[in-house]
């Protein structure tokens, strides 16, 4: 048991270490590497590296991984939209928006891009476009709009 314990103590440690690493960008966020992902000049390297940045709230270090995406491939809705929501994170509302309309006129028929344009809508205040926004993913079958609409109760 106390190998155990000092087993799952120390993966703790590493798994900390790399959390704050992370987050301040420092040098070993560099060395970032996904044996799944082999190819580190592909736009899924990338992609997946932003999305680590952005799961540790360093949204500046994702939104840097996502531009990389979209020097390998400009046509990369999700990049876009990734770019567009970390922007949100970082109450960049303008670019937020441009970076997800753009996402959305790469490819309209992601209700998830309209989802995530309401919620940049509703924290930045323009709480009509966001109700425009949850209502339109919700008619493409969005889920988390569906439950959002029928918790936030009939529009005033």
């Amino acid at each position: 048991m106390h190998r155990q314990t000092s087993t799952m103590h120390a993966l703790l440690s590493i798994v900390v270490c790399a959390a704050s690493v992370l987050v301040s960008g420092t040098s070993m966020a560099a060395d970032y590497d996904n044996v799944a992902i082999a190819d580190k000049q592909s736009p899924a390297y990338w992609l997946d590296r932003g999305g680590l940045f952005a799961t540790y709230g360093n949204y500046t270090a994702a939104i840097e991984a996502y531009q990389k995406v979209l020097t390998l491939d400009p046509q990369h809705a999700e990049a876009c939209f990734d770019i567009g929501v970390a922007y949100g994170e970082l109450d960049e509302f303008d670019s937020a928006l441009l970076y997800i309309n753009k996402a959305i006129t790469l490819e309209p028929g992601q209700s998830r891009y309209y989802y995530g344009r309401a919620w940049v809508y509703l924290i930045s205040g323009q709480s009509g476009k966001a109700t425009d926004d949850f209502k339109k993913a919700a008619e493409m079958g969005d889920p988390d709009a569906i439950v959002y609409l029928e918790q936030a109760g009939p529009p005033r």
